[in-house]
C-alpha cells in the first residue's frame, strides 16, 4: 500500500474543513436515517411475527383437511390423546396443546358480535402460547376459578360488548348434531395482544366446558398446536412427525399464515433498497464535491504532474480522497446507528398514541429496532463502494490535464 499517497489524501481531506465536515455530515445523515427507518421496520417485523406465533398460529398445527377447509364442528380428529403423546417423544418439540373451536355469536345486554371460540385445556395451553401472560386489569385471572363456564375476552371485545370482568357473555352457536345451542359465561379475564383483529374475534374457555356443550365425542379435538423450540426447523420437524397422524393435515407456520413468511422474507431487502438509493444520491453529491476539489486545484495538479508524478499516482491520491471522505461518514453513520438501536432495541419507542392502525395490521404499538451485525457490515462495504465508484470521474478528470496548461490556469 501506497502510504505517502494516503497520507497525502488524508492533509487534502482536511485543507478545506467546512466542506469535508458538510459531506461528512450529509452521509452520516443519510446513512443514519436509511438505517434507522430499515432497523424499526426490520424490528416491528421480527416483533409481528414473534407475537403470531406465540398466540395465534404456533410453529405447527394439525388439523382434519375438511376443517381447515369449512370450520363446521363435526370435522373433528380423533386419539388425540395417543396423537399428543406420539409427538411428545420428539426431540425439537417443545410443548403441545388442543383445543375445540367454533364460530359463534356472542351477546351481553349491549349488543352482540361474531366471534371464534377457543376451548382449551389451560395449563397446557400456557406452555404452546402467551395469552396467559397479555392479562390487562388488576381483576383479570387465567381461568383460576374452578367454576364452569369462565370466559377470557380480549380488551378489544370487552369495549364492544360493554363488558368487564364478571360480566355476563351469553355465547351461541351450532353444537355437533347441527342444533343451535348456547350458555351464559362468566368474564374471568381480559387479554391484550397486539393484534387488534385476533382480538376483536378470538375468546378462550375451557375445553371441558365447550365440548359438553357441543356433544364432543370424548378424545376428540379440532386443533393441535405445536411449540418448537426452532420455529425455522417447523418443516423438517413435520416431515418426521406426519406418521404419528398420516390422515390429518400437517401445516407449518408458513403455511398457516403466508403473509408472516412475506414480510420476514422481505425485511432482507429493504435495506438493500434503502441503502442503495441513499447512496446513489449521496454519490452524486460526493462525485459533484471531488469535482469542485480538482477544479480548484488545477493549477497545483498541474505543477506535481509537471514535476513528476505519474498519472498512476495522481489517480490514487484523489481515490484515497474521496474513499476517506466516504468512509468517515459512513464510520461516524454507523457508530450513532449502533448506539440508536442498541438503545431503543431495549427501550422500546412508544408509538400508542397514534398506534391503533398498527395494531389492526398485527403491528406492535412499541417499536424496537433491530439490526444484526451483518447488516452493518454490509452497509460498511456498500458505503466503501459508493466512494470509489464516485471517486472515478473526478480522478478521471484529473489526470486527462495536460500539466503545461494546468500550471497556466
Amino acid at each position: 500500500m501506497d502510504f505517502i499517497s494516503l497520507q497525502i489524501a488524508w492533509r487534502n481531506v482536511w485543507r478545506n474543513k467546512l466542506r469535508s465536515s458538510v459531506v461528512i455530515m450529509a452521509i452520516t445523515v443519510g446513512l443514519f436515517g436509511g438505517l434507522a427507518a430499515t432497523g424499526i421496520m426490520k424490528g416491528m417485523v421480527i416483533d409481528m411475527v414473534k407475537n403470531s406465533l406465540e398466540n395465534q398460529v404456533s410453529n405447527i398445527q394439525i388439523h382434519k383437511k375438511e376443517f381447515v377447509e369449512n370450520k363446521e364442528v363435526g370435522f373433528f380428529m380423533k386419539n388425540t390423546s395417543q396423537i399428543i403423546s406420539n409427538l411428545k417423544t420428539d426431540a425439537e418439540i417443545q410443548a403441545v396443546c388442543q383445543r375445540t373451536k367454533v364460530l359463534g355469536m356472542a351477546s351481553t345486554a349491549s349488543t352482540g358480535t361474531g366471534i371464534l371460540m377457543n376451548g382449551i385445556d389451560p395449563e397446557n395451553e400456557k406452555l404452546v402460547t402467551q395469552i396467559h401472560n397479555k392479562l390487562v386489569g388488576e381483576k383479570s385471572r387465567y381461568f383460576e376459578s374452578d367454576r364452569k363456564n369462565r370466559i377470557l375476552i380480549s380488551e378489544k371485545l370487552a369495549k364492544k360488548l360493554n363488558a368487564k370482568v364478571k360480566s355476563k357473555i351469553v355465547v351461541s352457536f351450532q353444537d355437533y348434531h347441527g342444533n343451535l345451542t348456547g350458555a351464559a359465561f362468566k368474564v374471568e379475564g381480559i387479554y391484550k395482544t397486539q393484534n387488534g383483529m385476533f382480538d376483536e374475534q378470538n375468546i378462550f374457555v375451557r375445553k371441558a366446558d365447550l365440548d359438553k356443550l357441543l356433544g364432543m365425542p370424548e378424545n376428540t379435538s379440532h386443533e393441535i398446536a405445536i411449540l418448537l423450540y426452532d420455529y425455522k426447523k417447523a418443516k423438517e420437524t413435520i416431515a418426521r412427525i406426519q406418521q404419528y397422524a398420516p390422515e390429518y393435515l400437517f401445516q407449518a407456520w408458513n403455511e398457516i399464515d403466508p403473509y408472516l413468511e412475506l414480510v420476514s422474507s422481505m425485511t432482507n431487502y429493504m435495506l438493500y433498497i434503502f441503502m442503495s438509493i441513499i447512496l446513489l444520491a449521496l454519490g452524486f453529491a460526493i462525485v459533484n464535491t471531488m469535482l469542485m476539489v480538482v477544479l480548484e486545484r488545477t493549477k497545483e495538479l498541474g505543477m506535481i504532474m509537471a514535476i513528476g508524478m505519474n498519472k498512476y499516482k495522481v489517480f490514487k491520491m484523489i481515490m484515497y480522497e474521496t474513499t476517506m471522505l466516504t468512509a468517515i461518514g459512513g464510520l461516524v453513520g454507523l457508530v450513532i446507528t449502533l448506539a440508536f438501536t442498541n438503545y431503543y432495541g431495549q427501550a422500546g419507542i412508544d408509538i400508542s398514541s397514534v398506534g391503533e392502525g398498527f395494531e389492526a395490521l398485527g403491528y406492535s404499538s412499541v417499536m424496537h429496532p433491530y439490526l444484526e451485525i451483518l447488516d452493518y457490515l454490509q452497509v460498511g462495504i456498500l458505503v466503501i463502494t459508493t466512494g470509489i465508484i464516485a471517486s472515478i470521474f473526478p480522478t478521471i478528470r484529473a489526470i486527462k490535464m495536460n500539466p503545461a496548461e494546468a500550471t497556466r490556469a
